[in-house]
């Protein structure tokens, strides 16, 4: 009874978000009202510690004002690149490239997207990649491709998911970013046989596909590279660059390509600049550690925080102002991912200190590491793909992954699949199948049920993939061991 009580919340969260199609906002925080309820009623997860208690909800309250840190200014600045028509100059420049459709679909989906969606994250390279897509394909094949575009998300939004995950888990960001980059190192060249395999010629599939996985391949391997360096944040940014690049130099056949705009990529070279001097203050005498903020196991430093990069590019495009209208929309966008995050990290946190994590923890096969590396990357999807958020699905399960972890001597191995399979699920949720079809002009008849098929067809290859790889993983630690 007592471990039934303890996965319930979880279970709710599952059904009113899959069964009965509710915000994750609102079913985040129904989560954390069951968490109450079974915490005053069931002695066994009573909290007897008051010290306890605000400790957990400090640390609920530290990682979701980290994470507002960085949400809130890169939403503001993908609008002001909305309204300065970045965008639109970008969908120009690869319209008019000399290169083959099949190889722009490669270019957009494995280089373009994650370099966009690892700027300013919730989406926003979709207002790039959709109309891209579109222009070169069908339009079926365009919006599934545009989903399959949404997979950079461990690496999304500045790294937002794996610092936060860091946190939560107890690892270092570097470390956990090394990690996860190789438990995903089989997701993106998948996802690029499957963008080639669309809009190939029948007699060249086999070709195609072949140069889909060695373009996926390479924006895994810089990933893999760059994360080794630990350079996290900038890790989608600049993999996503470097592959473009490739695909630019293997697929042009002599013909001159066309740089792009200075005005359209002059915002990513700042923040690019910004997040490295950052990064560089410490080495520079920079007290950057001074106003290091803690709670429980949980500290940040705000002054270390890659959203001071987004604020200062945003002054600097918006010429050393804020302005109230574009304020007001970004409150808007940003409320209910926001609201649904605290929700899920302080229902997270409540389930630990009332000792709910350790009851789930007893029903699982902690004896054996290999039935729980082929176990747990499927949990870690749920958590992505109920929430619509890679970092959303860290708050609700990281510390379930990083408790199971702990207990069988790895806890690294489980953090690192539990932040990537929950970032590789997020495409198919359905804020990401709405989003699409909304920028795509509105859902067609028939069309949001078959790209919900889709997502979720797509989602099993992602955990065919990464159970494979987490089974790797933790065969070469034990081996190490």
């Amino acid at each position: 009874m007592s471990v039934l009580a303890a996965i319930s919340p979880l279970l709710l969260v599952i059904a009113l978000t899959a069964a009965f199609r509710r915000s994750a906002f609102v079913a985040a925080w129904y989560g954390v009202g069951l968490v109450v309820l079974i915490v005053l009623v069931i002695p066994d997860f009573a909290i007897n510690s008051i010290a306890r208690l605000e400790q957990g909800l400090g640390a609920a309250g530290l990682i979701t004002f980290q994470a507002v840190l960085v949400i809130v200014p890169g939403l503001y600045l993908s609008e002001i690149l909305s309204a300065g028509k970045t965008h639109d100059q970008l969908v120009d420049w690869v319209k008019q490239m000399p290169i083959r459709s099949t190889h722009k679909a490669l270019l957009i989906v494995v280089g373009l997207a994650p370099a966009l969606e690892s700027l300013t994250g919730f989406g926003v390279s979709l207002l790039v990649t959709v109309p891209l897509l579109m222009a070169i394909t069908t339009r079926r094949t365009a919006l599934r491709q545009a989903l399959l575009s949404m997979n950079i998300m461990p690496w999304g939004t500045l790294a937002l998911a794996t610092v936060v995950g860091a946190q939560m888990s107890g690892q270092s960001v570097a470390t956990l970013g090394f990690g996860t980059a190789l438990i995903s190192f089989g997701v993106f060249p998948a996802f690029g046989a499957a963008t080639a395999l669309m809009v190939a010629e029948r007699g060249e599939r086999l070709l195609a596909v072949a140069q889909g996985i060695a373009v996926g391949a390479v924006l895994s391997t810089c990933l893999v590279a760059l994360n080794w360096a630990g350079v996290i944040e900038l890790a989608g940014i600049l993999a996503g660059g470097l592959t473009i690049a490739v695909c630019l130099l293997a697929f042009n056949k002599g013909h001159a390509i066309t740089s792009p705009p200075w005005a359209a990529i002059a915002p990513y070279g700042i923040v690019l600049g910004l997040v490295f001097l950052i990064r560089m203050l410490p080495f520079l005498g920079v007290p950057v550690s001074a106003l290091t903020l803690k709670a429980g196991e949980v500290s940040f430093a705000p002054l270390g925080s890659p959203g001071l990069a987004l604020v200062a590019t945003a002054l600097i495009l918006g010429r050393g102002k804020f302005t109230h209208a574009t304020f007001k929309a970004v409150i808007q966008r940003a409320c209910k991912p926001i609201i649904a995050l605290s929700g899920f990290t302080v229902m997270a946190q409540l389930m630990v200190i009332s000792g709910m994590l350790v009851a789930v923890g007893e029903v699982l096969p902690t004896t054996n590491i290999y039935k729980l590396a082929a176990i747990t990357p499927l949990l870690g999807m749920v958590s992505g793909y109920l929430t619509g958020s890679n970092v959303g699905g860290n708050a609700l399960m990281m510390t379930i992954q990083s408790t199971i972890g702990t207990g069988i001597g790895e806890p690294l191995a489980f953090a690192a699949i539990q932040n990537s399979t929950a970032g590789h699920a997020v495409f198919a949720s359905m804020p990401i199948v709405l989003l699409v079809l909304a920028i795509s002009g509105g859902a067609q008849k028939g069309e949001e049920a078959e790209l919900v098929r889709y997502g979720l067809l797509m989602s099993g290859l992602v955990a065919a993939v990464t159970v494979v790889t987490s089974l790797m993983f933790v065969m070469v630690l034990s081996y190490q061991e």
